[in-house]
Protein backbone atom coordinates (compact mmCIF):
# COMPACT_ATOMS: atom_id res chain seq x y z
CA UNK A 1 0.00 0.00 0.00
CA UNK A 2 3.18 2.60 0.06
CA UNK A 3 2.87 2.50 -3.66
CA UNK A 4 -0.52 5.05 -3.54
CA UNK A 5 1.08 7.24 -0.79
CA UNK A 6 3.92 8.60 -2.90
CA UNK A 7 1.23 9.84 -5.90
CA UNK A 8 -0.83 11.61 -3.11
CA UNK A 9 2.29 13.14 -1.77
CA UNK A 10 3.10 14.60 -5.72
CA UNK A 11 -0.65 15.86 -6.13
CA UNK A 12 -0.04 17.59 -2.40
CA UNK A 13 2.84 19.10 -3.37
CA UNK A 14 1.83 20.23 -7.34
CA UNK A 15 -1.16 21.36 -5.59
CA UNK A 16 0.50 23.80 -3.23
CA UNK A 17 2.91 24.99 -5.82
CA UNK A 18 -0.26 26.05 -7.98
CA UNK A 19 -2.35 28.17 -5.24
CA UNK A 20 1.16 29.61 -3.94
CA UNK A 21 1.95 30.56 -7.31
CA UNK A 22 -1.22 32.22 -7.88
CA UNK A 23 -0.92 34.02 -4.97
CA UNK A 24 1.99 35.43 -5.32
CA UNK A 25 1.44 36.84 -9.00
CA UNK A 26 -1.81 38.54 -7.68
CA UNK A 27 1.06 40.61 -4.96
CA UNK A 28 2.23 44.00 -5.77
CA UNK A 29 6.13 44.77 -6.10
CA UNK A 30 7.75 47.39 -4.26
CA UNK A 31 10.30 49.35 -5.76
CA UNK A 32 13.07 52.30 -5.04
CA UNK A 33 14.87 54.49 -7.40
CA UNK A 34 17.71 56.31 -6.28
CA UNK A 35 19.35 59.07 -8.50
CA UNK A 36 22.19 61.48 -7.28
CA UNK A 37 19.93 63.73 -3.99
CA UNK A 38 16.92 62.08 -4.58
CA UNK A 39 15.31 58.13 -3.33
CA UNK A 40 11.76 57.81 -4.14
CA UNK A 41 10.18 54.47 -3.05
CA UNK A 42 6.86 52.79 -4.66
CA UNK A 43 4.95 50.87 -2.09
CA UNK A 44 2.53 48.38 -3.28
CA UNK A 45 0.34 48.50 -0.56
CA UNK A 46 -1.38 51.30 -0.26
CA UNK A 47 -0.17 52.35 -3.51
CA UNK A 48 2.08 55.08 -2.43
CA UNK A 49 5.18 57.05 -3.41
CA UNK A 50 7.52 58.41 -0.77
CA UNK A 51 9.72 60.94 -2.29
CA UNK A 52 12.85 61.69 -0.35
CA UNK A 53 15.69 64.19 -0.75
CA UNK A 54 19.19 63.17 -0.15
CA UNK A 55 21.34 66.27 -0.74
CA UNK A 56 22.04 69.09 1.00
CA UNK A 57 22.31 71.33 -2.27
CA UNK A 58 19.17 73.49 -2.22
CA UNK A 59 17.51 71.85 -4.76
CA UNK A 60 14.27 69.97 -4.39
CA UNK A 61 13.28 66.67 -5.52
CA UNK A 62 10.60 64.83 -7.17
CA UNK A 63 9.43 61.85 -8.51
CA UNK A 64 7.95 61.34 -11.87
CA UNK A 65 5.88 58.48 -12.43
CA UNK A 66 3.60 57.39 -15.52
CA UNK A 67 0.85 54.44 -15.18
CA UNK A 68 -1.78 53.75 -17.64
CA UNK A 69 -5.15 53.25 -16.58
CA UNK A 70 -7.73 50.20 -17.37
CA UNK A 71 -9.21 52.47 -19.85
CA UNK A 72 -6.22 53.19 -21.53
CA UNK A 73 -5.52 56.61 -21.05
CA UNK A 74 -2.18 57.57 -19.77
CA UNK A 75 -1.51 59.54 -15.98
CA UNK A 76 1.89 60.95 -15.76
CA UNK A 77 3.12 63.73 -12.77
CA UNK A 78 5.60 64.98 -11.01
CA UNK A 79 5.05 64.53 -6.92
CA UNK A 80 7.80 67.16 -5.34
CA UNK A 81 9.12 67.10 -2.20
CA UNK A 82 10.25 70.80 -1.53
CA UNK A 83 10.75 70.52 2.59
CA UNK A 84 14.44 70.11 1.97
CA UNK A 85 17.17 68.21 3.26
CA UNK A 86 17.03 64.90 4.98
CA UNK A 87 13.15 65.17 4.31
CA UNK A 88 10.63 62.91 2.66
CA UNK A 89 7.23 63.70 1.34
CA UNK A 90 4.41 61.05 0.64
CA UNK A 91 2.00 60.65 -2.11
CA UNK A 92 -0.80 58.33 -1.88
CA UNK A 93 -2.77 56.76 -5.07
CA UNK A 94 -5.36 53.85 -5.54
CA UNK A 95 -3.62 52.11 -9.07
CA UNK A 96 -5.77 49.06 -10.30
CA UNK A 97 -4.53 46.09 -8.58
CA UNK A 98 -1.71 43.98 -10.40
CA UNK A 99 -1.00 46.82 -13.10
CA UNK A 100 2.43 48.62 -13.74
CA UNK A 101 3.88 51.81 -12.59
CA UNK A 102 7.04 53.36 -13.82
CA UNK A 103 8.44 56.14 -12.15
CA UNK A 104 12.04 57.72 -11.46
CA UNK A 105 13.72 60.40 -8.62
CA UNK A 106 14.94 63.44 -10.27
CA UNK A 107 16.21 67.15 -8.87
CA UNK A 108 14.45 70.19 -10.02
CA UNK A 109 17.76 72.46 -11.29
CA UNK A 110 15.33 75.46 -11.94
CA UNK A 111 16.75 75.84 -15.42
CA UNK A 112 17.03 75.22 -19.21
CA UNK A 113 19.22 72.14 -18.28
CA UNK A 114 17.69 68.52 -18.23
CA UNK A 115 17.05 68.05 -14.72
CA UNK A 116 19.20 64.17 -13.43
CA UNK A 117 17.07 61.49 -12.44
CA UNK A 118 17.38 58.05 -12.22
CA UNK A 119 16.77 55.18 -14.35
CA UNK A 120 12.91 54.19 -14.82
CA UNK A 121 11.77 52.04 -12.42
CA UNK A 122 8.82 49.74 -12.42
CA UNK A 123 6.92 48.73 -9.71
CA UNK A 124 3.41 46.79 -9.31
CA UNK A 125 0.43 48.13 -7.60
Amino acid sequence: MTWLKRPLVVTATTAAVLVGTGGAAQAGTDRVATGPGAKVTFTSYGDSFKVCDTETDGFNVYNEYKYIRKDGSLQHDNEYNGLGSGTCATYDHNFGEGRSVTFRACVDLLGPIPDPCSVWVVGVA
